[in-house]
């Protein structure tokens, strides 16, 4: 088996800055990174790249959650298992993260992720993706 730990939740919000200030003024996380219309925000304890990442968009609501693995054998060991059980997946390099997102039962986006940033990933993620 392998090892996780929740790391993550990106929603979908109607207004990105009405959220922005939300939880910037209220949850006091900072802003960590912007792009396009994501906002990435992080507490100030946390050195995560991000938490909370907010995207401005039509569904309002939808759902991405994100699970660390502790290790790249973890990560590798997530990939076998998903794989064996015959569950559709789909793996990115984000540069700062390599990514293996699924679906739960109920359609909500599911990602298991390698933090890549201190073994020579980059620093920002400014919304890149490419296939792993």
């Amino acid at each position: 088996m392998y090892t996780t730990r929740l790391a993550y939740v990106h929603l979908t919000v109607r207004h990105l800055e009405a959220a922005v200030t939300f939880y910037t003024r209220f949850l006091d996380l900072q802003l960590s990174e912007r792009f396009a219309k994501t906002a990435l925000l992080v507490s100030s304890e946390n050195l995560a790249h991000y938490e909370l990442a907010l995207s401005e968009g039509v569904p309002a609501g939808s759902v991405v959650l994100g699970f660390a693995c502790a290790s790249e054998e973890d990560f590798r060991a997530a990939q076998d298992f998903v794989r064996l059980e015959g569950v559709p997946f789909r793996l990115e390099d984000r540069g700062i993260a390599w990514v293996l997102s699924l679906q739960d039962p109920d359609g909500n986006t599911v990602e298991l992720f390698l933090d890549r940033r201190a073994a020579g990933g980059r620093a920002f993620w400014r919304g890149e993706s490419t296939p792993l």
